[in-house]
């Protein structure tokens, strides 16, 4: 069976809570990504910080000295690093999320889009047409 852990991105560009988010911009404006994970020292998700929390932020210029943890969504939805494909597949179908961050033992050690999932069985059953194609008749 096919887990969350074996599709997802392991190296995770992620924040503190107490960084400023003017850096939470920087970092996803550099990574071209539309969301972090919140972490603390102990490699624990408290939480994640969005573009949709930052446009919070773009009326008040002063916003972006603020820290990371008053703009953050709090306990955001996860999934286990042991969650089945077909598990991950229905959660993707039935919210309108673009990613989850997945935790093992309530610590953070990846992340898994829509597009992530899309890929790897788009590419498992490209591989299984290719190999059925070359079999003998």
């Amino acid at each position: 069976m096919i887990t969350a852990s074996e599709i997802m991105t392991r190296h995770v560009v992620f924040i503190d809570p107490e960084a400023p988010v003017e850096e939470a911009i920087e970092l996803m404006l550099r990574h071209g990504v539309s969301g972090l994970p919140v972490v603390n020292s102990c490699g624990e998700l408290l939480g994640v910080i969005t573009e949709f929390d930052i446009l919070d932020i773009i009326n008040d210029p002063d916003n972006e000295r603020c820290m990371v943890f008053h703009f953050m969504t709090r306990d955001p939805e996860v999934v286990e690093a042991n969650t089945p494909l077909f598990d991950l597949a229905a959660r993707f179908q039935a919210r309108s999320v673009r990613r989850y961050p997945v935790v093992d033992n309530g610590l953070l050690v990846g992340i898994i889009s829509r597009r992530e999932l899309i890929r790897f069985v788009h590419d498992v059953r490209a591989a299984v047409r290719q190999r059925c194609e070359a079999a003998p008749a």
